[in-house]
Formats: structure tokens, C-alpha cells, sequence
């Protein structure tokens, strides 16, 4: 169990292989997805990034619950807690690179979802704010393997409606 303010956030049973920043480009279940978002790239890191508790208000299925889970600055090697659909992921930071990149893996997981996990964002100079490109990795557990297929446009539906939440979050 993890703790904030000294309350439980809950479980997190499963134990997911660590992998590194490569397997972002290794990964035969690799999934990439761009967009454009009208900000400039240092306010679409911050809210991607450097708070993990805003990603709820513009992420779909994140609540407000996220947390560094330690008292440094954020970088390459923190860890956070996240929370999406009622299950709580504990994620490692394998790149920050302010304003431009920022990855991460999952380190343990409430369900047992994959053997592997892990997200990469390059925010990059866009005549009209910022180009963003998202790509998740995953190496599924097997009983997951046959739904593989389904993904793509699963995940590019929830990257469009994201990248349009961001869009009207950092509009406020």
C-alpha cells in the first residue's frame, strides 16, 4: 500500500519487468500517435509531466490522486502513483528532458495487465504550439495477446480525446 496525507491509495500487487527508454523503439507491440497542440511546448510538458495529480483533469479515466512519490524535484529516476480506472499504477521515470521528452515504464500494476509497460512524449516546436507524439509500448501477458489488434484504434481514441481535453485544459 502507498500513503498520502496518510491515507491509503490502494493496492498495487503486480510486478512488471524494468525495462528501459529503448524498448519504446523495441517493443513489437509499439503504438505511436501524434497531434498538435495550440501551446507552447514548455506548458504541454507541465501538464503531461510535472504534475501528476493535473493529469486527472484533462486524461481520461485518471482521477486527481497522482503523486511523485518522493521530496525531489522530478527527473529521470522518480516514481510516481497514478491512478486510472480505479487502478493504481506506480510508474518510473526513464527520461525528462524539459520541455522535449518525457518517458516512463510501470513498475507495478493493480491488475495484471502485461509483462512490460512503458510511455514516451516528445513535445516539439509547432508553428501553431507544439507537435506531440505519443507512443506506448507494451509486451501483453498471453492471455491478452489474441486482443492485441484491438489496441491501435482503442488507444488512438483515447489519445484524440486526451489531446483534445489538454487542448481545452491549457486554454483555461
Amino acid at each position: 500500500m502507498f500513503e498520502r496525507d496518510g491515507a491509503m491509495i490502494g493496492p498495487v500487487a503486480w510486478q512488471m519487468r524494468a525495462v528501459g527508454s529503448e524498448f519504446l523503439e523495441t517493443s513489437s507491440h509499439r503504438f505511436v500517435y501524434t497531434t498538435v497542440i495550440r501551446h507552447p511546448p514548455g506548458r504541454v510538458f507541465d501538464a503531461i509531466a510535472r504534475r501528476p495529480a493535473e493529469i486527472g483533469e484533462w486524461y481520461p479515466g485518471f482521477d486527481r490522486s497522482g503523486t511523485w512519490s518522493s521530496a525531489d524535484d522530478p527527473g529521470a529516476g522518480s516514481r510516481r502513483r497514478v491512478r486510472m480506472a480505479g487502478v493504481t499504477y506506480d510508474d518510473t521515470v526513464l527520461v525528462w528532458e524539459p520541455p522535449s521528452r518525457f518517458a516512463f515504464r510501470v513498475d507495478r500494476a493493480g491488475l495484471p495487465i502485461a509483462r512490460a509497460v512503458a510511455e514516451g512524449y516528445r513535445i516539439l516546436p509547432h508553428p501553431s504550439g507544439s507537435a506531440v507524439e505519443w507512443v506506448f509500448a507494451i509486451d501483453p501477458h498471453r492471455a491478452l495477446e489474441p486482443l492485441t489488434s484491438w489496441f491501435d484504434p482503442a488507444l488512438a481514441r483515447l489519445f484524440a480525446r486526451a489531446s483534445a481535453n489538454l487542448e481545452k485544459h491549457l486554454s483555461r
